[in-house]
């Protein structure tokens, strides 16, 4: 081995100080100390920490407020992870020199190996105070930020760190996922760009492009981009998975269901894969194949169904017996698929059914004669024999297209709240259209806020409706979309119900009361046209391309509601063509009923029942 190679001076002088010659050890404190941080920066460099710990502490004992030996010592017990001595040593350093950037950074990076976020943030404040163009402290000062939920802090400071940097891929590709997190997609593409141009081949940041322009509904150019990752990587599962899911997005569900048997080629158990499939199938029409596969619902989300130490029910006789149903989904979903209870109950009458229900719904499914007993999520439930999710019943039931229980009406709404309406109503001749327009906006995930955002649709457009002669627009949209009233240009022809209303006595008991006095209901997909359905009221769909799997595919009615009629986007987004056709409809539905040209079928957009058909004359009653 190479000895290193140290001035005749210096070599002189250490000698001396192993030799621990005294009186030089009291007249030169300080010399002494630079002399063993000399022999300790080099020992460092070639790799010998004990050795340079050994000199550094040396040189404290000599000169306890050297700040080089404890910034030295402090990085080296870093890299060691003795991270609680790392801190005392760099708080020790900025003690006696507290002006300097690069040892606050070092702090920083401590506080973060021990995921003190707050602590980190301060130290990276003060590094980039100190420093303005120290890029690393600009990008860790956004990494932590984004820890503490500070999320425009860290989008600034990850702008600052990429402006130092233009060539820093962290820099960007953290800007990116920083901006998607608060919902700004569209800016989050050009930092993906970046990111993906210095680094053209990594999955990660060109998967993160890939789904932003996907939930932008720039399809294909994300298309593109699952290919390449697939060529770059072909075991990316999880971006085959995304491309086949971009072409069910997109309504090429045959080219989908292809690349979702190359993935189960891949990985036969993949659950997303046989979730989405699921929809496929069902929308379809082949619920037999649908059910099971929509039973993976619960590993997609690495879910299972509640746990009641009770076996979960397969079809077994439940004659004298407790079924537990439980909701599990939206409003809508609870309101579609609660008339599995009453087809139970039909086939059942001496078994006990429980639903445990979303608390808006309490209320108002208490009223159902075929549910025993109705407790809210989270209540204490009772005891029983079997347990089953609400969704899972089809797949019990074996349902198909031609045995979907379709009983209407199957809700009933509270009489005291139909008497009520009926008085304050106003004595209105017109044609009475309830509108709902928008979804919740409130899901927990960006996909399901993304979701309902595709299918809601502006207020503005329904203004053709609302210039009909001889037509009444009722108001039943509540909470999400009533913003829109104030700025649209027709507010004045609206008809609103007050604050209390589906408040005062519960969620849709006031919804459930009004809407088989009006003569017809539009809505967008929501708890409101699943309540009209539900009561046998007639109701105009909008539907987003391609729509939920429930309303199928290429049919403009439904085997679930008689009642509905359903009205389709040809492009997708484009909403303006679907409400000119529904004011067209509507237009012709006054017209052709008042010269009795219009037949009952055509108003329903299906077979109608005999109650509908009793609904249909006194409606052409009414408009004569």
């Amino acid at each position: 081995m190479k000895l290193p190679v140290f001035p005749l001076f210096l070599l002189t002088l250490s000698l001396s100080i192993f030799a621990d010659t005294a009186p030089l050890q009291e007249k030169n404190e300080p010399f002494i100390a630079e002399e063993f941080c000399y022999l300790a920066d080099h020992f460092n460099e070639i790799g010998k920490r004990e050795k340079a710990i050994e000199l550094y502490k040396k040189a404290l004992s000599h000169q306890p407020n050297n700040p080089h030996a404890q910034a030295k010592l402090g990085a080296i017990y870093y890299d060691q992870n003795s991270t609680d001595q790392a801190i005392e040593c760099y708080r020790n350093a900025l003690s006696l020199q507290h002006n300097e950037a690069h040892i606050y950074y070092n702090l920083g990076l401590c506080y973060m190996k021990r995921s003190e976020w707050k602590d980190a943030a301060e130290a990276f404040k003060q590094a980039v105070e100190l420093e303005p163009q120290h890029q690393q402290a600009h990008l860790h000062l956004g990494l932590v930020q984004e820890k503490l939920s500070q999320f425009d802090i860290a989008i600034s400071a990850y702008e600052k760190a990429a402006e130092l940097n233009p060539d820093s891929f962290e820099a960007h590709h953290h800007l990116g996922n920083a901006l998607r997190h608060v919902e700004r997609l569209e800016e989050a593409v050009e930092p993906y760009r970046n990111a993906s141009r210095i680094q053209p081949n990594n999955i990660h940041v060109l998967m993160d492009l890939a789904n932003a322009l996907n939930m932008l509904n720039y399809n294909e150019e994300s298309l593109e981009l699952y290919k390449k990752i697939v060529e770059i990587s072909p075991n990316a599962i999880s971006a085959l998975y995304n491309f086949g899911f971009t072409l069910k997005k997109i309504d090429r569900l045959e080219e989908a269901m292809k690349v979702y048997e190359q993935v189960l080629t891949k990985k036969p158990d993949y659950a997303p894969v046989h979730f989405s499939l699921s929809s496929i199938y069902l929308a379809l029409g082949n619920f037999e194949k649908g059910w099971p596969e929509y039973e993976w619902r619960w590993k997609t989300y690495n879910e299972q169904p509640k746990k009641y130490n009770r076996p979960l029910w397969n079809g077994e006789d439940l004659h004298g017996k407790t079924l537990l149903i439980y909701a599990e989904q939206g409003l809508g979903d609870t309101l579609q698929f609660i008339r599995y209870i009453k087809e139970l109950k039909k086939q059942y009458p001496t078994a006990q059914f429980i639903f445990e229900t979303q608390k808006p719904l309490t209320q108002l499914l208490k009223l159902q004669p075929y549910i025993d007993t109705v407790i809210a999520r989270n209540e204490q439930a009772p005891s029983c024999d079997y347990h089953i999710p609400l969704m899972t019943l089809p797949c019990v039931l074996k349902t198909d297209l031609h045995t979907i229980p379709a009983d209407i009406p199957y809700i009933i709404p509270d009489s005291n709240r139909v008497t009520y309406w009926k008085e304050q109503l106003p004595k209105d001749t017109n044609f009475k259209i309830g509108i709902c327009w928008q979804g919740n906006a409130r899901y927990s995930t960006q996909a399901l806020r993304r979701a309902v955002a595709s299918k809601s649709i502006d207020l503005e457009l329904f203004k053709p409706l609302a210039e009909i002669a001889g037509v009444s627009l009722y108001v039943l949209q509540r909470i999400d979309g009533m913003e829109q009233i104030e700025q649209c240009s027709f507010k004045d022809k609206l008809i609103l119900f007050g604050p209390e209303f589906d408040t005062a006595y519960g969620s849709f008991m006031d919804s459930a009361a009004i809407i088989p006095q009006l003569d017809l209901i539009i809505s967008v997909d929501t708890g409101v046209c699943h309540l009209a359905g539900a009561l046998g009221i007639p109701t105009w769909v909008p539907l987003p391309k391609p729509a939920d799997w429930r309303w199928l595919r290429n049919r403009d009615d439904s085997p679930w509601y008689p009642s509905i009629r359903l009205f389709r986007q040809e492009k997708i987004g484009d909403w303006q063509p679907v409400m000119t056709r529904i004011t067209q409809a509507v237009t012709e539905c006054m017209q052709n009923a008042s010269t009795k040209q219009l037949s009952s079928t055509e108003y329903f957009g299906s077979k109608p029942t005999c109650e509908q058909e009793q609904y249909f004359d006194q409606l052409i009653k009414k408009i004569e």
